[in-house]
């Protein structure tokens, strides 16, 4: 999965990945200030008007937690390596699937008797 993909659609799955994996390992307050902004889809607004801070305050909560996500996906790869063995089960299961019809063809209609 990329960091940076094109589509904000993406991008904000990327960011909610992200947020699953390391997210414990925020501060609990750039925790909630994530959360709120990707789960709940809570604008910079209005984080800052319910936590009566500045908008600026509130965006930079969610920019170092957005951040700090990031750093720590750079340093461990949880998210990379469990993608890479979502991948790497995919094709296997592809290969089961493939091997499974080959069987099912040489042992020829309703099982025809033959054992391979």
């Amino acid at each position: 999965m990329a960091l940076t993909p094109a589509d904000p659609g993406e991008e904000r799955a990327a960011r909610q990945v992200l947020f699953d994996t390391y997210g414990r390992l925020l501060t609990e307050r750039q925790r909630e200030a994530v959360r709120l902004h990707l789960e709940e889809d809570w604008s910079i607004s209005e984080l800052a008007a319910v936590w009566e801070v500045s908008r600026a305050a509130a965006h930079d909560l969610v920019r170092r937690g957005l951040a700090r996500l990031v750093a720590l996906e750079g340093r461990l790869g949880a998210v990379r390596r469990l993608a890479e063995a979502d991948a790497a089960r995919q094709r296997l299961e592809r290969r089961v699937a493939r091997l499974e019809a080959e069987v099912a063809q040489l042992r020829g209609p309703a099982g025809a008797g033959r054992d391979v």
